[in-house]
């Protein structure tokens, strides 16, 4: 296995290990007999088995994003000194590996903090997630343009790269609007966190309408900044003999 390869396996896994921990995940949800819109994602950490399925795919999502990280970050560095880029691009391309692995480490700790047991702990995490991973999209979308900008494939990749990364910037901004309307400083935290003991009250009912709304934006920020990492498979796709002559000539 060469390293373009190893590189699109990493990607590769990363992205059904997540996605299928997601969609099981929900699927455990309905047949639990829950509301189909819209739990957060975090919801699932509550009741079996998908608190299991929560915990064990957060912890595979959070080993494959290092991969994937370090992966990515070689794959640009290399990319960058091929084109002798200046130093501020190289610079650019290190920093944002660092978003990404504390968003991979908070990715971890989520998973094995309900929100009913550490409501702080896990917000704290989870926003960790949420902006740590919207950094590292707006920055490997400008190095991105960097490495591509005297390439005929610049188009394709950048719109791959930058619309679910505009899709997940959009999630996290509706997500708290939402959630500001509801979760205000007089919001009786001790009540929320109890009411979730009653699996089939609290994942039946809709008392706050808004948060389903806010969960649904949650899914868009995730799953765009799930399919912005895969977007990288364009950047390794295979390079067939008449594209490398090109690029000599």
């Amino acid at each position: 296995m060469n390293q373009r390869q190893r590189k699109r396996l990493s990607l590769q896994i990363f992205t059904v290990v997540t996605l299928t921990w997601l969609i099981l995940c929900y699927l455990t949800w309905i047949g639990n007999g829950c509301k189909a819109y819209m739990p957060f994602i975090s919801d699932f950490d509550l009741y079996q088995p998908g608190d299991f399925i929560f915990s064990f795919g957060t912890f595979l999502s959070s080993i494959t994003v290092i991969w994937v990280m370090f992966e990515l970050q070689m794959h640009n560095r290399e990319e960058l000194i091929q084109d002798d880029a200046k130093i501020i691009w190289h610079l650019l391309n290190h920093c944002a590996i660092v978003p990404g692995i504390i968003a991979a480490h908070s990715c971890y700790l989520v998973g094995q903090t309900p929100w009913n047991v550490d409501g702080y702990m896990h917000g704290s995490y989870a926003f960790d997630i949420f902006y740590k991973g919207i950094y590292w999209c707006v920055l490997v979308n400008i190095v991105t343009i960097r490495i591509h900008w005297n390439s005929s494939s610049l188009r394709t990749i950048l719109t791959a790269r930058l619309v679910p990364s505009l899709i997940a910037i959009i999630g996290l901004w509706q997500m708290i609007a939402a959630q500001s309307k509801v979760w205000t400083e007089g919001f009786d935290w001790d009540t929320w966190n109890s009411s979730s003991h009653n699996m089939l009250e609290f994942c039946t009912s809709s008392v706050y309408p808004i948060l389903n709304y806010a969960a649904m934006w949650e899914y868009f920020l995730v799953l765009g900044i799930v399919f912005t990492v895969f977007s990288f498979m364009l950047d390794l796709r295979p390079v067939d003999n008449n594209e490398l002559l090109s690029e000599e000539e």
